[in-house]
């Protein structure tokens, strides 16, 4: 792992982040809350999408590293990275909708740049098209676009 600037602080995952990881994984969730369907289905199908991410975060990136972003003590977010393969890679970053456009992002982003550049190594990201905040946040911090299809585009930082 790496060091974040103060007040925020990554700690690994425990076993009561249950609760604050489904919250977290819902809140990004708006296409399907939208649905016209009961909320014990929706609920459900909230739920059911987490464990397939999850899932695939296992198979796709077996050597993970999985953390909670933390700020005055309190979980705000998560930070999934993979470092394998000659790249530092940002698997996924998300925030509870208070934290959000607040800057976290921004110093996490930074702080894993350091990590990279230190390292030697590019920093890479996919980030879905319909993301178009997330977006913009990469390409102010220096992530060029180095491949797309319908869904995302692959992004690359390179320390100068």
């Amino acid at each position: 792992m790496f060091t974040l600037p103060a007040p925020l602080l990554l700690r690994a995952i425990g076993d009561d982040d249950h609760a604050f990881l489904s919250e977290l994984y819902a809140s990004t969730r708006h296409d399907l809350a939208a649905m016209a369907a009961a909320p014990a289905v929706i609920a459900q199908l909230i739920t059911m999408q987490q464990q397939m991410q999850g899932q695939g975060y296992r198979v796709a990136f077996p050597q993970a590293d999985y953390a909670i972003v933390e700020r005055a003590g309190q979980p705000i977010g998560r930070l999934v990275t993979d470092a394998h393969a000659g790249r530092l890679h940002l698997v996924d970053l998300a925030f509870v909708p208070h934290a959000r456009a607040q800057g976290n992002g921004s110093a996490v982003l930074r702080a894993l740049q350091s990590a990279a550049a230190a390292r030697g190594l590019p920093l890479t990201l996919s980030v879905l098209l319909a993301n178009e905040g997330a977006a913009r946040l990469y390409a102010r911090l220096g992530f060029e676009t180095v491949a797309s299809d319908q869904v995302q585009q692959r992004m690359r930082w390179s320390a100068p």
